[in-house]
Order: C-alpha cells, then sequence, then structure tokens
C-alpha cells in the first residue's frame, strides 16, 4: 500500500519538530519510490548541512510509526551534525 507524499511529509513534520526545531524537511525533495525498496525519499537540514535520505513505507504505515520516525529522525540529526561547520 503506496503512502501519499503529503501524508508522509504530515507525519515527518510531527516528529521533526518533537526531535529538533533545526530540522528542515525540503518538501521539494520528497517523493515516493518502490525500488529497490518502497519508501518515501526526503531531503533534511541542519543549518548548513543536509542529505538525501529515505524512509522505508513500513516505518510510515505501522502503529508504531511516531517511535519508529523519532529514532530516525535522532539518528539522521546526529549524522547532520556531523559535518563541518562552516561560517
Amino acid at each position: 500500500m503506496a503512502i501519499r507524499e503529503d501524508d508522509a511529509i504530515e507525519k515527518f513534520r510531527q516528529i521533526i519538530s518533537r526531535v529538533d526545531p533545526r530540522l528542515v524537511l525540503d518538501r521539494g525533495d520528497v517523493r515516493y519510490v518502490t525500488e529497490p525498496y518502497a519508501g518515501v525519499e526526503y531531503g533534511l537540514r541542519l543549518g548548513k548541512a543536509g542529505a538525501l535520505l529515505f524512509m522505508p513505507e513500513a516505518d510510515l504505515t505501522a502503529p508504531d510509526w511516531q517511535d519508529r520516525l523519532r529514532t530516525r529522525f535522532e539518528a539522521a540529526k546526529r549524522y547532520l551534525e556531523g559535518f563541518p561547520h562552516r561560517d
């Protein structure tokens, strides 16, 4: 069952704001994909650091989707914090 991009965006926004309000979802980079795995590609930024990431559809549609997304966004935040800071 494919999740709509708008539904994924709404779920992302709910959880991102709880993890860290400095995280910014690049809405233009959100797209549903089926290969090689079903899910949603999305861009995430923290300051000047950014990355294109993937969220499995199973995480978005599971009964515990909030916990799953929180875990993934916390990991994404740690990843983005690892980029060198440039002034």
